[in-house]
């Protein structure tokens, strides 16, 4: 059931990565268009920037619930059985309290703007768009405790997925090498 929702999740969370990146592709070639024929848009720039700080947010989501951030594995797998599980359930406390915190904070944040708009498109709320810091640090919540189970049995059995996508990756590697070579004799 858990891994099933961490799918969906992925899925809905690529999918609205990937539309927010093409949105911001079409507008910023929207606003270059218009600028180059003398009509400048005046919303393009503080809508690029909304987006683009949507799409970060929305990737760090992705890259949490891909377990795909920054982490010292050559460290947690170089312990012992105790000292591993006591670290990954350190990490995992911290990472927890952290965004819970965030997620909090933003929340709390959205009410200062009150009435607040976007300066350049009235209608839209600035709490709207400050709205992503609550809501990404609840995906990332979310997208950790989906993943709790199977990355606990992992670090229980001391399966390293940064040590077996380098071995992937370098197989790949001598596979494309001894085909090129192959190809050139």
């Amino acid at each position: 059931m858990m891994a099933r929702l961490s799918r969906l999740l992925d899925a809905a969370l690529q999918a609205a990565t990937i539309l927010m990146i093409v949105a911001l592709a079409c507008i910023v070639l929207l606003g270059v268009a218009f600028r180059y024929s003398g009509n400048s848009l005046i919303w393009y720039d503080e809508v690029a920037a909304v987006l683009l700080a949507w799409i970060t947010f929305t990737g760090a989501a992705l890259a949490g619930l891909r377990n795909a951030h920054l982490g010292f594995n050559g460290l947690l797998f170089g312990l012992p059985m105790t000292g591993r599980m006591v670290c990954f359930w350190l990490g995992e406390a911290i990472f927890l309290t952290t965004f819970a915190v965030t997620a909090w904070a933003g929340w709390a944040i959205l009410d200062i703007f009150g009435n607040e708009t976007m300066t350049t498109l009235r209608f839209v709320p600035r709490s709207f768009v400050q709205g992503i810091l609550p809501v990404s640090a609840a995906l990332l919540i979310l997208g950790r405790l989906l993943t709790l189970p199977e990355r606990r049995v992992e670090v229980r059995a001391g399966h390293d997925p940064e040590a077996a996508e380098i071995e992937y990756e370098i197989a790949r590697a001598e596979s494309e090498l001894a085909r090129a070579n192959a190809g050139n004799s």
